[in-house]
């Protein structure tokens, strides 16, 4: 039996992908960030600080693009790797979420991926049994 909400990586061609799912998109966008964060970063200390990002976008598709592009950046703008996320305000255009981080470079943590970008390539959140469901494809 497949947990409430998670991720599993998936093959994909050129790139890396990720299938993300959960009861809702609150969940989706927790989902989604962990499986890409975990994807980067190997072993994931605990949160040394807590910081917030804000995506927005026109739909929900937008929304989790958005979202994850702005975790992805904290790297390159800050010097502060994600350790974890959690979507504390949810509305129809904006998210804003608590990223749990550490500075860079952090002892031990290893970077496992290099990600370039999100992309919307075969972007679709979908409904199922279990709630919403969605691939994403990440740009190597």
């Amino acid at each position: 039996m497949m947990e409430e909400a998670g991720y599993e990586n998936l093959p994909h061609t050129a790139d890396v992908a990720i299938r993300a799912w959960a009861p809702d998109l609150r969940g989706l966008i927790e989902q989604a960030a962990r499986g890409m964060i975990e994807m980067m970063y190997e072993p994931l200390p605990e949160p040394g600080q807590f910081i917030q990002i804000i995506g927005e976008g026109d739909g929900a598709e937008d929304l989790l693009i958005d979202c994850l592009r702005e975790i992805l950046l904290l790297p390159e703008l800050s010097g502060l790797i994600p350790v974890s996320v959690a979507v504390q305000n949810l509305g129809e255009r904006r998210a804003v979420c608590l990223v749990g981080v550490v500075a860079q470079p952090h002892e031990g943590v290893q970077i496992q991926q290099q990600i370039k970008a999100v992309t919307y390539h075969g972007l679709e959140i979908a409904r199922t049994a279990r709630g919403l469901q969605v691939e994403v494809v990440f740009d190597v």
